[in-house]
C-alpha cells in the first residue's frame, strides 16, 4: 500500500482532526488569562475557583473579590467549572490554566458526540463537514478559555447522545449519564438548554417506546426545575442577602430586550454573519439552507431550526449584550454548523467540498490567531501581585480603577476590594466612603484604564501602574 492510501483515510477520520485541533490549542495553554478576548470573563470565574480553594469550598456560595468589605458571596451561573478547577487544585495546587484544559477536553468530547449523532441519524459526510466547521469556528479559541459556554454546550450535546441511547435501548446507565451531563450543562449556562430541544424529534419517533419517553420527560423536568430554582430563586437570594446585586446579569424583560435588539439590529445581525465562522462560512450557511429547503429535507431543516429558534428566543432576554459579549453566539454554532454540513454534503465532488472547508477554516482561524498571544498592556497585569506585595499585606482592601465590575486587575493583585472607573475614584465622597470601610490603597492601571492623579501619598509608580496609600488628603 502506497503512502497516499495510508494518509487519505486518516484525513477522513474525524478523530484525527479532533486530536489535531486539541494539540494545536495546547499552544500557550498555561498562559495567564490575559488575552484580549474576554479576559474579564475568565478571571471572574477563576476568582470564584480560587476562593473555593482559599476561603470556602461550599459550591452553593460562590465568592468574588470585588465586593469591598462584604463577604463577596454572589449569585452567578452554577459554578461547576470553577469547582472542577478547585478540585484539581486540591491535588496539584492552584493554577489558573486548569480551567483551560477542562474546557478544551470537554469541547473535544462534545465535537466527537456531535459527529456520532449526525452520523447515526443522517450520514457520515454531513457529520464530518459539520464537525470540521464546528472545530474551526469561534469554538476554536473559546474552547480553551475558562468560561462555561463551550463547556456547557459540549455537555448538552453529549447528553443528547445518551438520551437517544436510552430511548432506543432502555439502558438505565444511559439515562443517568444524560441526566448528569444535561443537568450540569444547563446549570452552568442556562442558554445551553436550547441545544436539548432537538430531543423533540426522537420523542416524536413512534419507534421509541412511550414508557421511555415518559421517563425521559420526567428527568428532563427535573433538570428544568433545578435550573429554574438556581437562576430564579437561589441567585436572587444570594444577591439580596449578601448585598452584591449588580455583578451577575439576569437579563431583561422580553419587551425591553426586543426593543434594544430592534434599535441595534444591524450590529446584532453582524454577530451572526461575521462571528461564528466568518463571511465565507456564513455564505455557505445561507446556501445550505436554500438547498435543504429546495430538496424538501424537512427533518434536517427542523433539527436546525428548533434549537436555533429556541436560542433566538432566549437571546432576546439578553438584549444587545451579544454585541459586546460575542461568546453568546457559541451556543448557536452547532446548529448552524449542522445545516452547513448538510448543504456541503449535497456536493458530489468531494474535492470541491474540501476546498470550501479549507477556505472556511483559513478565514475563520486567521481571525482568531490574535487570541493566542498575551500583549501589553495586559501582560503587565501578570506581575501585579508581586508589586502589591511590596507595599501592602495580602489581607489589605484595595481599590482599582477599571470598568465597573471588571475583575481582571483585582484577580491578579490577589486581593479584595472595590473596582470603579476613574470618574468614581475621583469623587471625594466615594473615597471617604471606601476609606471608612477599610480601603488602604488605590491601584491605578495607567495604560489600560487611564491615569489618575489623587491627593494621596504615592507609594509606587511605573510605566504601567501607580499605587496610592490612602491617608488624609495632603
Amino acid at each position: 500500500m502506497n503512502l497516499k492510501h495510508q494518509i487519505l483515510p486518516l484525513f477522513k477520520d474525524i478523530r484525527f482532526w479532533i486530536l489535531f485541533f486539541f494539540l494545536l490549542r495546547l499552544y500557550g495553554i498555561t498562559f495567564p488569562p490575559l488575552e484580549v478576548g474576554h479576559n474579564w470573563r475568565q478571571t471572574d470565574g477563576l476568582m470564584i475557583a480560587r476562593n473555593f480553594y482559599e476561603r470556602d469550598a461550599n459550591i452553593f456560595y460562590p465568592r468574588v473579590d470585588l465586593a469591598g468589605e462584604k463577604t463577596g458571596i454572589v449569585g452567578c451561573e452554577f459554578p461547576i467549572l470553577n469547582y472542577l478547577v478547585y478540585l484539581v487544585s486540591l491535588v496539584f495546587g492552584f493554577e489558573d490554566w486548569y480551567g483551560r484544559v477542562i474546557v478544551l477536553i470537554s469541547s473535544c468530547v462534545g465535537v466527537l458526540f456531535f459527529y456520532k449523532l449526525i452520523q447515526k441519524y443522517f450520514d457520515e459526510q454531513t457529520a464530518f463537514n459539520a464537525s470540521i466547521i464546528c472545530l474551526v469556528s469561534l469554538w476554536f479559541s473559546y474552547s480553551r478559555k475558562n468560561i462555561p459556554d463551550v463547556f456547557s454546550v459540549s455537555l448538552c450535546i453529549t447528553s443528547i447522545y445518551f438520551a437517544c441511547q436510552f430511548l432506543e435501548k432502555g439502558k438505565p446507565l444511559a439515562l443517568f449519564t444524560f441526566f448528569v451531563l444535561a443537568l450540569i450543562g444547563c446549570l452552568s449556562k442556562i442558554i445551553a438548554a436550547t441545544i436539548l430541544t432537538v430531543l423533540l424529534f426522537p420523542m416524536l419517533d413512534a419507534n421509541n417506546p412511550l414508557k421511555r419517553k415518559v421517563i425521559l420527560s420526567i428527568f428532563s423536568l427535573l433538570i428544568f426545575t433545578a435550573a429554574c430554582l438556581w437562576y430564579f430563586k437561589w441567585v436572587p437570594h444570594l444577591n439580596a442577602t449578601y448585598g452584591f446585586e449588580d455583578h451577575f446579569f439576569m437579563g431583561l424583560t422580553f419587551s425591553e430586550g426586543a426593543s434594544r435588539i430592534l434599535d441595534s439590529w444591524q450590529v446584532v445581525l453582524k454577530r451572526f454573519y461575521s462571528t461564528p465562522f466568518k463571511y465565507v462560512g456564513f455564505l455557505v450557511f445561507l446556501v445550505s439552507i436554500f438547498f435543504v429547503i429546495r430538496k424538501k429535507e424537512w427533518l434536517r431543516l427542523g433539527v436546525f431550526l428548533v434549537p436555533f429558534v429556541a436560542f433566538l428566543i432566549l437571546l432576546v432576554k439578553t438584549g444587545t449584550s451579544i454585541i459586546g459579549d460575542h461568546y453568546y453566539i457559541l451556543t448557536a454554532i452547532p446548529s448552524m454548523a449542522f445545516i452547513t454540513g448538510c448543504g456541503l454534503a449535497q456536493i458530489k465532488n468531494k474535492n470541491i467540498t474540501a476546498v470550501i472547508l479549507l477556505t472556511i477554516g483559513v478565514e475563520s482561524l486567521s481571525s482568531q490567531i490574535y487570541d493566542f498571544r498575551i500583549r501589553e498592556p495586559f501582560k503587565s497585569l501578570e506581575n501585579l501581585e508581586l508589586i502589591m506585595d511590596e507595599v501592602s499585606q495580602p489581607n489589605d482592601l484595595i481599590a482599582v480603577n477599571a470598568e465597573s465590575h471588571n475583575p481582571t486587575a483585582m484577580y491578579f493583585t490577589h486581593r479584595r476590594g472595590w473596582v470603579a472607573p476613574n470618574n468614581v475614584l475621583s469623587d471625594t465622597n466615594y473615597l471617604n466612603d471606601i476609606t471608612t470601610k477599610g480601603c488602604k490603597y488605590i491601584l491605578v492601571i495607567k495604560k489600560l484604564y487611564g491615569d489618575l492623579n489623587l491627593e494621596y501619598p504615592m507609594v509606587y509608580d511605573s510605566e504601567y501602574f501607580k499605587i496610592y496609600s490612602i491617608k488624609a488628603p495632603s
